[in-house]
């Protein structure tokens, strides 16, 4: 290796040499191997957990001169080439010998922050400042970590505490009149001291980039936008003609919840700037959830310009997976690791692959290997800890969720996903009061405006419920509604007009509101989403509390239904359903559904006659299938029936429902009807991992996969069954 650039390096060639020679053999499952072995599990060992603890590690560093310098050189160079795990344990490694340093725990937060460590970094900023008061360096960069996680007054603090005069003293001024700005606002936030005090800045600004751009962004936070972007208009040369335009789009796409102004913006920037290859990879990255073939374009622009730009292979590997063109993506990556294997998120990326074919024990291969390069990569310690889960590795999957918690508290789905695995688990006060963090998400659920949150105490006079999630959620959890009705003298509903005859129907309520109308409620009311009514009642598998059936039909529709349906010799009805809503199984619930064909053991069966219950997508499949002639006669009828209390009239006819983990399941369930459910290895946490029943619908009875992606044994069960259910039949 070339020391000559780093004087720090001096002298240390051989030992540095030694080093990556040796801990080179710790990344030959990587450097060697961009698809996973079946010798992988060999490598057990290499998790990503606590790499300093490692005897080949060990070994690398006892060849090295104990010079904290060189350390901190070798240090920087291994997190510049991708192996943040190495990096950090050497920084770790100067802190532990030196414990009363503070400019060791400084330099040792720094790099805990770069890694995704940030509950570490500001324990270690904290004991810096303790050994040495008058350090500016952690004292801003704490300031900076607090103010970032709104904890206002402590970050105040810090920012009072730096010399007004020293090499922080703009950021000091430019942090405290954001606080003074975004503190307690005057009736315009125009007329605001603290935005009047940042433009005061704006020409000191101009001396430096840097403090140009952290001057804009924070008239952007303090919700002066169209100021911000004023700015960068009038921005300083800079050597990139582009840098402020690239700004003015972060800026802009951080605040547009339409999106409008920022396709404008992208539209603009591709015209004025149609070659540059940072422009087109930030636009593709704005584009990427919107419009993916749009951004493969993009990311593909970049790469033909530049055929080593390794973010935009990365990136287009993204765009590509999200539609489903997983042999492209795949080449893309293989390309970008034969360029550069030490970037944990190609390694993240093929795990997702692997994780989209359910090939689990590969998915869990690439993401210890990316949490190996990268130990604080949340999103790969939160998919091992979902593959993990699937694979029935309890305690490993809990312990890796847990790890996500830990290093990023603010991350939504790392919370949701712990509490749904909890769930499973049945540890069910941790688990429900996790799930709450999924009402952060904001595509999860309508918000009532000017309604409060109920807090489950206060006395009310109306109770708002908010439907939230699938069918199936809502068919499950409407029954608790009788028990608030005891507690709260109205209980009403707010849901997707899509579930209105359903509410309806279903009677539970003493209104049902949609959120596509304007709707009124009492003076004394609050509102409550759905879901969480379980964690107030303290729901639990063994006190469900509600398990008779609590959906009924109509007569008449049920009586013209059976009429319907039962044309032709006697035969017994079993519908079928096998498929859920795509958009709903692009994780925990992947691999829930199966194909029609998988059930043409099932049509040999003498005495029955199939009736198919899905809807929408999957039912294509139908006009295909081999058995198609075993469906009844007045098939193309019940394709056409999409209202639920049609829906129901057409399970009441049925004399057996036999269904994958859908909506149809709970429909059937609820009206009390027999009912089959097929589940996965893993199945969501309402139906547990063992047993052939389930508390929640007493007619109801379990077929599980003994092993993860295979059908055919759960079929034969099945079939079996059928068997002795028709010879039990009159």
């Amino acid at each position: 290796m070339n020391d000559s650039s780093n004087p720090a390096l001096a002298g240390h060639a051989a030992a540095l040499a030694s080093y990556h020679e040796q801990i080179t053999v710790l990344y030959q499952p990587i450097l060697n191997c961009p698809w996973p072995r079946q010798d992988w599990p060999g490598q057990g060992s290499l998790a990503g957990l606590a790499i300093e603890d490692l005897p080949l590690f060990q070994k690398a560093i006892g060849a090295l001169p104990d010079d904290p310098d060189l350390y901190r050189a070798l240090a920087g160079d291994l997190i510049q080439r991708g192996r943040q795990g190495e990096g950090l344990a050497l920084y770790r490694l100067l802190a532990r010998k030196n414990p009363g340093d503070p400019v060791a725990l400084h330099d040792l937060a720094g790099v805990l922050l770069l890694c995704g460590n940030s509950a570490e970094a500001e324990s270690c900023w904290r004991q810096s400042l303790a050994l040495e008061p008058a350090f500016e360096d952690p004292r801003f960069l704490l300031a900076n970590l607090l103010l970032d996680r709104g904890v206002r007054q402590e970050a105040e603090g810090l920012y009072h505490g730096l010399d007004p005069q020293g090499p922080y003293g703009f950021y000091r001024s430019v942090a405290l009149a954001y606080l003074l700005a975004t503190g307690d606002q005057p009736a315009s936030a125009q007329d605001s001291p603290g935005l009047d005090q940042l433009e005061d800045l704006v020409e000191q600004a101009r001396a430096d980039g840097e403090w140009y751009r952290t001057l804009v962004r924070r008239f952007a936070d303090a919700g002066a936008l169209d100021r911000a972007l004023q700015l960068l208009e009038q921005g300083p040369p800079q050597e990139n003609a582009w840098t402020w335009d690239l700004e003015a789009l972060a800026l802009i796409a951080a605040k547009d919840p339409n999106r409008e102004r920022t396709i404008r913006q992208i539209d603009s920037l591709l015209q004025r700037y149609p070659t540059s290859s940072e422009v087109l990879n930030d636009a593709g990255i704005q584009l990427l959830k919107t419009d993916p073939a749009a951004a493969c374009k993009l990311f593909r622009s970049v790469i033909d310009q530049h055929p080593g730009h390794l973010p935009a292979m990365a990136n287009l590997t993204l765009a590509l997976g999200d539609q489903n063109q997983y042999e492209q993506a795949v080449d893309i990556m293989l390309r970008a690791l034969q360029l550069d294997n030490c970037l944990g998120y190609l390694h993240l990326d093929f795990g997702n692959i692997y994780a989209d074919y359910l090939a689990l024990p590969e998915a869990e291969a690439c993401y210890r290997r990316a949490i190996l390069l990268s130990p604080y990569l949340t999103v790969a310690w939160m998919s091992l800890g979902n593959v993990l889960h699937h694979m029935r590795q309890k305690g490993p999957d809990l312990l890796a969720l847990r790890k996500v918690v830990a290093i990023d508290p603010k991350l939504v789905m790392g919370r949701v996903s712990l509490a749904l695995v909890l769930l499973m688990y049945e540890q069910f006060d941790e688990g429900w009061a996790l799930y709450e963090a999924r009402l952060e998400l904001s595509r999860s659920i309508h918000w009532p405006i000017g309604l409060d949150k109920w807090d489950g105490i206060i006395e009310l006079d109306e109770l708002l419920i908010v439907a939230e999630q699938g069918v199936g959620d809502v068919v499950q959890f409407m029954r608790y509604s009788i028990i608030l009705s005891l507690l709260i003298p109205r209980v009403t509903i707010l849901a997707e007009p899509r579930f209105h005859t359903l509410l309806e129907h279903y009677g539970g309520f003493a209104a049902v509101h949609s959120v596509k109308k304007p709707y009124r409620v009492m003076e004394n009311s609050a509102w409550y989403p759905m879901a969480s009514i379980l964690g107030l009642l303290g729901i639990r598998h063994d006190a469900v509390i509600i398990d008779s059936p609590y959906l009924g039909v109509e007569p008449k529709s049920a009586q013209r239904w059976e009429t319907l349906l039962r044309k032709g010799p006697p035969a017994k009805l079993i519908g079928l359903n096998w498929q859920g809503n795509p958009n709903t199984e692009a994780s925990f619930l992947r691999g829930r559904s199966f194909p029609l064909e998988t059930y043409a053991p099932l049509a040999d069966s003498e005495g029955i006659q199939f009736v198919s219950l899905q809807k929408g997508p999957g039912s294509e499949q139908l006009d295909t299938c081999s058995f198609r002639d075993h469906f009844v006669e007045a098939q193309a009828e019940v394709d056409g029936a999409w209202d639920f209390v049609e829906t129901l009239s057409i399970l009441k006819v049925c004399d057996l429902v036999i269904t994958s983990d859908t909506s149809v399941a709970h429909l059937a369930g609820a009206l009390g009807r027999p009912t089959w459910v097929l589940l996965k290895y893993v199945p969501d946490w309402r139906w547990g991992l063992e047993g052939s029943s389930t508390p929640w619908y007493p007619t109801m009875r379990l077929f599980r996969q003994q092993e993860a992606n295979n059908w055919e044994p759960v079929i034969a069960a099945v079939r079996e069954a059928l068997t002795t259910f028709l010879a039990e039949q009159p």
